[in-house]
């Protein structure tokens, strides 16, 4: 592979992001911003456990994160929060659900302790991932997922089986 190819390829994702999507993944479609957050939080969630069951353990981990994250936006927009206005850090979703009462703050800082000390460390550093740390946290992700879900009055749009 030469440079050349890295380059060509790299102008043909930007030109696919930048097209108009025609086949659009199942169970996305809809045209509000809290929604899109919603299924978007199923959608990781189907993905952790079928990549959980095949011994995936590292992108199990990062995916259950990003689906807790998800869930805590779908509710943040839910209640108002305008897209642009969303918090730009992972520990700030965390922080914001805590001051709007979707999570306690007790967990509000233990997600963000694990995030800090785990999630980085597993993907960027020498943590290993392996099943039961995966396992624990995709059940964390699912508990809280449905918590937040029954938080509200769209629980209807939940798309999770």
């Amino acid at each position: 592979m030469s440079g050349n190819r890295i380059e060509s390829l790299v102008d043909e994702v930007q030109a696919a992001f930048d097209r108009r999507p025609d086949e659009i993944e199942t169970g996305l479609e809809t045209n509000e911003a809290d929604v899109l957050q919603l299924r978007k939080s199923c959608r990781l969630l189907a993905g952790a456990e079928t990549l959980l069951e095949r011994g995936f353990y590292t992108i199990v981990i990062e995916t259950s994160f990003v689906a807790i994250e998800r869930v805590v936006e779908f509710k943040l927009l839910e209640g108002g929060v305008e897209p642009r206005d969303l918090p730009g850090t992972h520990p700030g979703v965390y922080t914001e659900a805590a001051r709007r009462g979707i999570l306690s703050e007790h967990v509000a800082t233990n997600l963000q302790d694990l995030w800090r000390n785990h999630r980085a460390k597993t993907y960027y550093q020498d943590g290993l991932a392996a099943r039961e740390r995966a396992a624990k946290l995709y059940e964390l992700a699912t508990e809280i997922h449905e918590y937040v879900v029954n938080q509200s009055s769209k629980r209807h749009e939940c798309r999770c089986e």
